[in-house]
């Protein structure tokens, strides 16, 4: 079924930008999770290939529950790493986290998402509420 949806896709674009959508499916065993995912697909030297995927309400596997993350390189990159991509690019958005909660982070030397405490300073916890990936 994702080949024909796919090869449609395709044979309806032309060389104009064309708003199109494709579900993209959690994989197997999978660390991270979303809601729903937008690609996006451009033309390359005679090829149509996909540019940038945006993920929107990121959530990590943290202890057997899902959690949204912290927003950070290592964070952004290492979801990005999960679902098949090189890395987050530009364009990522954010919203606020609360006080005495806990969120996911990166551990990179555990190579595990663990959890992080936001303390309580009454301010803006920054989380991803989406994340762009290529």
């Amino acid at each position: 079924m994702k080949k024909f949806v796919i090869a449609t896709l395709f044979a309806s674009i032309s060389g104009v930008a064309a708003a199109n959508t494709i579900e993209l499916e959690t994989i197997e065993n999978s660390n991270v999770a979303f809601e729903k995912a937008e690609v996006t697909i451009a033309p390359n030297q005679g090829v149509f290939a996909s540019s940038v995927v945006t993920y929107y309400s990121p959530r990590v596997w943290v202890n057997g529950r899902l959690q949204k993350f912290f927003v950070g390189a290592t964070n952004g990159n290492q979801f990005c790493e999960e679902r098949g991509h090189n890395q987050e690019v530009s364009g990522s958005t954010i919203t606020c986290g609360e006080d005495e909660s806990s969120y996911a982070n990166y551990d990179w030397y555990g190579k595990s998402w663990v959890y992080k405490s936001t303390g309580s300073k009454n301010q803006c916890y920054q989380l991803y509420a989406t994340i762009k990936c290529q």
